[in-house]
Formats: structure tokens, C-alpha cells, sequence
């Protein structure tokens, strides 16, 4: 992954809310907060979704309840592919043994 910003979280802010006004160019405020434009774009969107809180980190969810929504959702998401795998090879287990059409 790429270097890890030294912007303070006001800074962070600062950059995001001046991209939001529409005040300058986004390639503009990056350079000026030496940053690049995809990494600013990545801080406007952290700050949508959960505000000033969403920069303290500068990248994934900013605190503990996030983060283990986030876990449990790839938990889900495994626990359906296998219940998927187990399914289909319900299904053609039937299919040989002649009980399903």
C-alpha cells in the first residue's frame, strides 16, 4: 500500500470540505496539501460516511463497532459460499442417486 499521509485530521478536513465547495480544482488542493488526488478522493469519501471520525485513520473504519461490522460481514459472506458449495453438492448427490428429477 502507499506511504501513509502526514496531514493532521483539521488538515484532512480542511482538504475535504474545500473538494465539497468546489473552490478549487481537485488536482489543486491535492498539490497543495502535497497529497495525491486518488488519496483525496479517499478522504472525501471517508468523510461522507462517517464524518471528521472517518479521517482519524486516513483509511478503513475509524473505530472498534466498524471494524467488527466490517469482520462479521466477511464472516457472512464465507459462511454463504460454503452453505452455496454444500448445496450444490446436495443437489448433484440427488441427481446420482436418483432422487431428484
Amino acid at each position: 500500500m502507499g506511504r501513509q499521509s502526514n496531514l493532521t485530521v483539521e488538515q484532512r478536513t480542511e482538504a475535504v470540505l474545500s473538494l465539497l465547495r468546489r473552490e478549487e480544482p481537485a488536482a489543486k488542493i491535492a498539490r497543495r496539501y502535497g497529497i495525491a488526488e486518488p488519496t483525496l478522493y479517499r478522504y472525501r469519501d471517508l468523510f461522507l460516511e462517517a464524518g471528521k471520525a472517518g479521517l482519524t485513520s486516513g483509511s478503513g473504519p475509524a473505530d472498534p463497532a466498524r471494524r467488527e461490522v466490517a469482520e462479521l460481514k466477511k464472516q457472512l459472506e464465507q459462511r454463504d459460499q460454503v452453505i452455496g458449495e454444500i448445496t450444490i453438492a446436495n443437489r448433484i448427490l440427488k441427481k446420482l442417486s436418483g432422487q431428484c428429477p
